[in-house]
């Protein structure tokens, strides 16, 4: 039951860190957009995540909401 607390945990921390970082990302292209306006349209294309290393991100962040879990449960 450790093990199974420990992944939930590490799941809502990965789902945690990808809303956080959502936010700060809107929060920056909006800030970006409000002083450097340019001719034409500006955008950003999600394709640019597909890269090794928001896997790995997500693979740490999911290891330390796991490991604090487990190490928090087993020393209860």
């Amino acid at each position: 039951m450790v093990l199974v607390k420990s992944a939930l945990a590490g799941f809502l921390a990965l789902i945690a860190a990808f809303a956080v970082l959502l936010m700060l990302v809107m929060l920056g292209l909006f800030i970006y957009g409000t002083f450097h306006q340019t001719q034409g349209s500006v955008g950003w294309d999600p394709i640019s995540l597909k890269s090794p290393i928001t896997v790995v991100v997500a693979i740490l962040i999911f290891c330390a909401g796991f490991f604090w879990e487990f190490h928090r449960l087993k020393h209860q």
